[in-house]
């Protein structure tokens, strides 16, 4: 249609021209007709003068004679008259008329004209010579009958080439108005047959637009991937709800479903199989569910179930339990059998709120008090579990500005070397005291920095800060300190974190072997891919990675081998150190040439266990309590 508009766009300009072109054909033809008409006019009134000057010839020719005076004015005048019509006729054609003759074969006119001038001028210039005495009336009557035989001859001649001259004037004319018009036409046909496909164009676009429309109406209340309704609708479908258990005194409850460790599958297996796998898990909640109860798409692995008009809290616990079991059934995709669970977060109303948002709040709240109860179950709406949550939720929000605002500080523990008592490096721990003044510990709020993302930013902040701490130290004489800062397996997994690592260092002028890099022992770490990767990267780069609170979490012999840890650090629930275990870790550690720290001695018994056990390193409140950079002894030596 854009194309067609452009040819119309086009075409009115040219066609605004022809008119003006036609209009100057007509004007030009309609002044040459005049012109031709002129020529005949002229001759008319050649022969009108000729006849005058015949009578008058004519009359004297018989009263020649001495007795009768001859009017001679009067052969003048009319001798004269004669002669200003070829004059009149030669001034009014131009160069273009002389061309036009040239072209059609009239030039006679200019010819015949130019004859009777000069016949008139002879007859003239007789009479004058007469007048003087020079000839006799017989040479002057004679000279005038030539003249007038002459003027004769030349009026009946000049009539067929203005006639000539007029007719190609006129068929051309005619033939020139034929062709504009045609083209016109033509021109005019084409703006018309454009304009009604435009017309028809913009009709089937208007039509099809409305119809657009009209899915995306529908499409913004559903879900493309799944089929189901979207959260467009929710509120408005709740809304009613609360509208008929308040008018029939009756409840309804807001199911929050969400699948545990989807993510995890969809980064693994691929966004494709994870598609496919929450539209099956769609179907599978949607056959769970009764007849008239509504499902949801919320977004992402989201689902809100609304069950209306239930009898008992058994009807819905009943419903929630068929969600559970027929999501963890096995399902085979692209050859793959994945096994999903999910986590349903149950609020009630009234009970649990009395409007749309209250509900889907405190239904999200309580799934993730399923979450945290271990996953794969259902848990309804509690108050008390609530407000943890939303404690939760003002923390993170809190963490937003906590770097910008000041609000984290780093404290350092010492470590010792056992066999000797020296300081030999510190490890760095993170403090942080909120805007309100209060102080939140760090096993409260890393794992919700973790969840909402923002351990990432925290992280490179502690990095920074103990690596410049280490610098400071150094620059202060303890050459050889080291610096064991803690990182999260989110932080590892993040692009370029060695890479921005080693900037740091640089920009420093700090050894790498200076650094020595904490993580704490858990599956993520010792199987994801980036991980691993990252752990590489940083052995390569000469820093010391340690293995911290091992023996707590997913411990396995194979990866001890396999992956580039340098140092075992013993977790504090082993201390006092006189059991089988911190024993059996010490001694591992030996036989795979690691270093071992031990964490959390508290007394000179422990220290003396552990040091006879030859384990390398400790850090505890025997030795000293985390404290700020001002209170800590970089050359403290404990006996």
């Amino acid at each position: 249609m854009k194309t067609k508009n452009n040819r119309v766009k086009k075409a009115l300009p040219f066609l605004t021209i022809m008119f003006l072109v036609f209009s100057l054909i007509i004007l030009w033809s309609f002044f040459t007709l005049i012109h031709g008409s002129q020529l005949h006019q002229l001759n008319m009134r050649h022969f009108k003068y000729t006849s005058e000057l015949n009578a008058l010839i004519s009359k004297r020719a018989e009263l020649v004679s001495l007795k009768e005076t001859v009017d001679l004015e009067q052969i003048r005048l009319a001798l004269i008259n004669v002669r200003n019509q070829p004059d009149t006729c030669l001034a009014t054609i131009d160069n273009t008329d002389r061309i036009l003759m040239k072209l059609i074969g009239t030039e006679a006119i200019i010819s015949i004209c130019e004859n009777d001038i000069q016949s008139a001028d002879l007859a003239l210039a007789m009479l004058e010579r007469y007048q003087k005495g020079e000839v006799d009336i017989q040479a002057l009557q004679n000279q005038l009958v030539s003249a007038l035989a002459d003027f004769e001859s030349n009026s009946t001649e000049f009539e067929y080439p203005v006639e000539k001259t007029n007719d190609f004037i006129a068929k051309a004319t005619v033939w020139l108005i034929i062709l504009c018009s045609a083209i016109v036409l033509l021109v005019t046909l084409f703006i018309s047959i454009s304009v009604s496909r435009v017309l028809t164009k913009r009709e089937e676009a208007m039509k099809a637009l409305a119809e657009s429309e009209e899915r995306n109406r529908k499409l913004a209340f559903l879900d493309t991937l799944t089929g189901l309704p979207n959260r467009n609708i929710l509120e408005n479908y709740i809304n009613q709800a609360i509208a008929k258990a308040s008018r029939e005194h009756s409840s309804f409850a807001v199911m929050f479903i969400d699948l545990d460790q989807f993510k995890d599958i969809n980064d693994t297996l691929g966004h494709s199989v994870g598609d496919k796998l929450l539209v099956k898990m769609a179907n599978r909640i949607s056959l769970a569910m009764r007849e008239n109860d509504l499902v949801v798409r919320f977004g992402g692995d989201e689902f809100v179930a609304i069950t209306d008009c239930f009898d008992s809290v058994e009807t819905i616990d009943s419903v929630a339990n068929r969600i559970i079991e027929t999501i963890k059934k096995p399902i085979h995709i692209t050859d793959s059998e994945i096994l999903i669970t999910a986590s349903i977060g149950i609020a009630c109303y009234p009970e649990n709120g009395n409007n749309t948002t209250s509900l889907l709040s405190h239904a999200d709240t309580a799934m993730y008090q399923a979450k945290n109860a271990g996953k794969n179950q259902f848990q309804p709406y509690d108050q008390v579990s609530a407000s943890i949550q939303n404690r939760k939720l003002s923390i993170a929000k809190q963490l937003h500005h906590a770097i910008e605002n000041n609000e984290f500080s780093l404290v350092y523990q010492p470590i010792v070397k056992l066999s000797t008592g020296q300081t030999v490096g510190s490890e760095a721990l993170i403090r942080w005291t909120n805007a309100n003044d209060e102080v939140i510990g760090p096993d409260e709020f890393i794992p919700i920095a973790e969840h909402s993302g923002q351990i990432i930013e925290i992280g490179y902040w502690v990095l920074e800060r103990a690596c410049q701490q280490c610098k400071e130290w150094h620059d202060a004489g303890a050459v050889n300190h080291v610096m064991a800062i803690n990182v999260s397996s989110h932080q590892l997994k993040a692009p370029l974190f060695t890479t921005r690592l080693a900037e740091i260092l640089t920009k420093l002028s700090l050894l790498p072997t200076s650094i020595h890099i904490e993580i704490t022992e858990n599956f993520a770490v010792t199987e994801d891919e980036r991980c691993v990767s990252t752990l590489h990267e940083l052995a390569k780069l000469g820093t010391k990675l340690l293995l911290d609170d091992f023996g707590t979490g997913y411990s396995c012999l194979s990866y001890l081998k396999n992956l580039p840890f340098d140092v075992l650090k013993i977790d504090k629930s082993f201390m006092p150190a006189n059991n089988t275990i911190a024993s059996t870790i010490i001694a591992m550690g030996h036989e795979l040439n690691m270093e071992v720290i031990a964490e959390g001695i508290e007394t000179q018994d422990c220290y003396d266990f552990l040091n006879n056990l030859k384990c390398q390193y400790g850090q505890g409140y025997l030795f000293q309590k985390p404290v700020p950079p001002s209170e800590f002894d970089i050359f403290k030596k404990f006996n």
